[in-house]
């Protein structure tokens, strides 16, 4: 994407204590994609993008105010704003961090005209919505249900990982298309849906994240603020086994189960803790082999490990569910704060991964 001297602003070499970059907030037609000139925050304003791995609507920017003019070019409507992060290099190479709908918005009213404080949701916003009609599934394979589900609304393309399993599930007029989406991911193994920096729609299929490739080392790159590091552990009441279960009311069959429990090598893990703490949830799947993914991945998204918050430079390579290193180990990273000024420190929330042996680390 970029040359190899962006790369190294980003990395922050050892010999480089300080790069510049700035953002730029781009107007934009959300109903023919042109784009509408620049807006210029307040100054004075500090907007920040967050990312929550764990809430539906995954991404919003909060703290956004706009001046007299810009206030009264956007029509929160229809408009769209598309934030970038563009570094101080010569070519000015810019990074993509996401586009956004128009969430809570207000007037100030001043002398000199009103100003308007906005509050930024992703597109998930517009996903998030009640059907008119009920949906079923129908038994379909779960990346080509999703493909349906979302048919018509204007997200613009769905990046969908293939899936092997399908789906029997139904939902009444009503319910949430969101709420129907992350049911859909769920039993097709995926991670919860996002909306990431491209301003696409994305369902990857989950995975463990103590034997994945790492995407960022920041051990490598040491760009890890001193001073910025804490620790929460929620291991002594976290589940140590998940239970998929799927009953057919109108059928004598058995129960469909799947099992997953947490690796032998967490300090929760049955093996260390002793007895079970299951978690067990209702699920509409066909297969034991479906249940059981659908368990795995409940675990991998859902159990609470140790945490650790850490601050580093801004850096828009972080996406959604990245293995970061650090420390010599391997996490999984799902959440961030990036503050949209100059110089702002970017804060990520890592989730601790277990290698699956008994006593091993990742």
């Amino acid at each position: 994407m970029g040359s190899a001297h962006a790369r190294d602003l980003l990395d922050l070499p050892a010999h480089l204590g300080q790069r510049s970059a700035s953002y730029r907030f781009d107007l934009i037609d959300g109903r023919t994609g042109v784009r509408r000139g620049a807006l210029t925050p307040l100054r004075g304003s500090s907007p920040s993008l967050s990312h929550d791995g764990t809430s539906t609507i995954a991404r919003r920017v909060s703290g956004l105010t706009l001046g007299v003019d810009d206030a009264a070019r956007v029509n929160p409507v229809t408009d769209r704003i598309a934030v970038w992060m563009v570094l101080g290099d010569a070519g000015r190479t810019e990074y993509p961090l996401g586009r956004y709908m128009i969430g809570d918005a207000a007037d100030l009213v001043t002398s000199a005209g009103s100003t308007s404080p906005l509050t930024l949701f992703d597109e998930m916003f517009l996903v998030d919505q009640e059907m008119e009609i009920g949906f079923d599934a129908g038994g379909q394979l779960v990346d080509q249900a999703v493909a349906r589900l979302l048919d018509g609304l204007p997200i613009g393309a769905v990046m969908v990982d293939a899936t092997e399993f399908t789906s029997v599930s139904s939902w009444s007029p009503g319910t949430s298309r969101a709420s129907a989406l992350r049911d859909l991911a769920a039993s097709g193994g995926y991670f919860m849906p996002w909306f990431g920096h491209q301003g696409l729609l994305r369902l990857r299929r989950a995975f463990d994240p103590a034997s994945e490739a790492v995407t960022i080392d920041l051990d490598a790159s040491g760009r890890v603020i001193r001073g910025s590091i804490s620790r929460v552990s929620g291991l002594l009441d976290a589940p140590n086994r998940f239970v998929a279960v799927s009953n057919d009311p109108g059928s004598d069959a058995e129960p469909v189960v799947g099992v997953y429990d947490v690796p032998a090598s967490a300090p929760h893990s049955i093996a260390r803790r002793g007895f079970v703490l299951p978690k067990t949830v209702d699920v509409q799947v066909r297969s034991q082999a479906q249940a059981t993914v659908y368990a795995r991945t409940l675990g991998i998204q859902q159990t609470v490990y140790e945490t650790v918050e850490l601050s580093t430079p801004a850096d828009p390579r972080h996406d959604a569910y990245d293995v970061v290193r650090w420390n010599g180990r391997r996490w999984l990273e799902v959440g961030w704060t990036l503050p949209l000024v100059p110089g702002g420190a970017m804060r990520h929330t890592l989730r601790r991964a277990y290698a699956d042996t008994n006593g091993g680390e990742a």
